[in-house]
């Protein structure tokens, strides 16, 4: 019998491949086509490549006629009869190292070459006069608005949402070990003094786009020009969606805006919150604990840095500029003030709303002081206790005493200064107006007032008495000459 029938010196049955039989072979293997294969990818192509082929018959029937029928075959030839187990053929497929590999090996040249087609396409249709152009980029407008972009973009998410379904950690798990690896070998100290030895370049960087691109003022001009078309898009495209969104009900927007509050986990915010006041506090203790006993380092260095800010600083500019944004502040409130005054309606409105937004804080803190009112006497006074203990009255006592020390040296080096200024309000104020505010007031909310100055009044000239009583100390002359004043007040209402 002979075993080797073939002549070829190997044994009966099998066959050396040829270079044909090879190619084939490890076309069968390559990355693509190991995806091609897979049932997520052959499902999406058997629904795809139809609509392709009809786009691509166009009007003309037999056309379609040829076309439909290819587009039947290969929705036939991509079927897989298990397809209807939905098995996760893409993920298995992923999970495969060597595959991974394959795939990421040839990216780099995948998207060279990408951008190498789009550099050519692009140089080949800045060539086409203006109406070629149009044409071509609407036929592309065309065949990306069929709907067919929207379907792929489904199939895809669809395909993610499977492997999610199966795996919900999958791609964080496959990204880890190569996140891993770019992390080890990544040298972070040279890192940090590549961007460190980057300053200088980058401020020569910005010189020299400044230096380049301030040669042509007309297209500075033009550039800035854009920032009003830029906020007019925004505003109009803001504006729109707005309106539609007023067109909801009120119901059903309220419902949106619950839901969308709803579904923010507060856990997770808190934890922001205590991380933060967590690391404030950190922050204050290393302070603390670097710097000398009483001085933390923070303050230190913040004041040191902001002396060297400040002595850079032009003072007369500075104050130019906080001078002009004032004014422009003030003329933008008086130009509102003037628009409001020219439409009685908001000016009225204005009269009766304003009111009722401070009607609005004022019962916010009438109850929280009807909380702390709530509460028995004896936490109260601990609470308030602890409140008014924990301020220190020893610095309020020397900021007050270090405020009239000023006063008193200013007045003691300038005594025409108070005196002129005072006279100046005095003189500036209308007697008339005055006496006719007082008897308003006093004539007419008077008799309304005497409860509460009957209430109050007695108590505050006891006081007052007690205060101008004879004493032995450094005040006793003033104490004398306010008895005397008062004396004399009498003794001309006997007269």
């Amino acid at each position: 019998m002979n075993r080797f029938p073939n002549n070829n010196g190997l044994p009966a049955g099998i066959r050396k491949l040829s270079e044909i039989d090879l190619a084939e072979e490890a076309g069968k293997n390559t990355a693509i086509a190991r995806i091609l294969q897979t049932r997520e990818v052959r499902q999406t192509l058997a629904d795809l490549l139809p609509d392709v082929l009809n786009l691509l018959a166009g009007d003309k029937r037999v056309k379609k006629v040829l076309f439909r029928l290819v587009g039947r075959y290969l929705n036939k030839s991509l079927s897989r009869p298990d397809d209807v187990f939905e098995k996760p053929e893409l993920l298995q497929l992923f999970e495969d190292d060597a595959f991974v590999r394959n795939i990421a090996e040839p990216l780099p040249d995948i998207i060279n070459g990408l951008f190498n087609v789009i550099d050519t396409a692009a140089t080949t249709i800045e060539k086409l006069d203006t109406g070629e152009k149009k044409e071509l980029f609407g036929e592309l407008i065309e065949k990306l608005a069929t709907g067919q972009t929207g379907t792929l973009i489904t199939r895809g998410c669809r395909i993610i949402n499977d492997i999610h379904k199966d795996d919900p950690e999958f791609f964080a798990r496959r990204l880890e070990p190569g996140f891993r690896k770019w992390i080890e070998t990544v040298d972070f100290g040279e890192l940090r003094e590549m961007i460190d030895r980057s300053g200088n370049d980058a401020r020569a960087m910005v010189v020299m786009i400044n230096e380049v691109i301030w040669q042509y003022p007309a297209k500075v001009v033009l550039l800035l020009s854009l920032i009003p078309s830029l906020v007019n898009m925004v505003t109009t495209a803001a504006d729109i969606s707005l309106e539609k969104l007023n067109e909801l009900p009120p119901d059903l927007l309220t419902d949106v805006i619950l839901s969308f509050l709803d579904e923010i986990r507060a856990e997770p915010v808190a934890g922001v919150i205590n991380a933060l006041t967590e690391l404030v506090r950190k922050i204050h203790t290393g302070s603390g604990l670097l710097g000398e006993p009483g001085a933390p380092q923070l303050p230190k260095l913040l004041a040191a840095k902001i002396d060297t800010i400040i002595t850079a600083v032009d003072p007369v500019t500075l104050w130019k500029a906080k001078t002009a944004l004032a004014e422009t502040g003030a003329a933008f409130e008086l130009a509102m003030a003037a628009a409001v005054n020219r439409m009685p309606a908001f000016k009225q409105l204005a009269m009766i709303k304003g009111p009722e937004i401070a009607n609005i804080h004022m019962k916010t803190a009438n109850q929280k002081l009807a909380h702390w009112d709530s509460i028995d006497d004896e936490e109260t006074a601990k609470s308030m206790a602890n409140h008014f203990s924990a301020y220190d009255v020893q610095e309020l006592g020397e900021m007050i005493n270090n405020t009239l020390r000023l006063f008193n040296r200013v007045a003691g080096q300038r005594p025409e200064l108070l005196p002129g200024l005072v006279g100046q309000a005095a003189s500036a104020i209308d007697e008339y107006e005055l006496a006719e505010a007082a008897r308003h007031i006093f004539n007419g909310a008077g008799d309304r007032l005497q409860p509460v100055a009957r209430a109050f009044v007695p108590g505050l000239v006891k006081w007052i008495s007690a205060s101008l009583k004879p004493a032995d100390d450094d005040y006793e002359n003033d104490a004398e000459d306010a008895r005397a004043a008062l004396r004399s007040i009498f003794e001309i209402e006997e007269v």
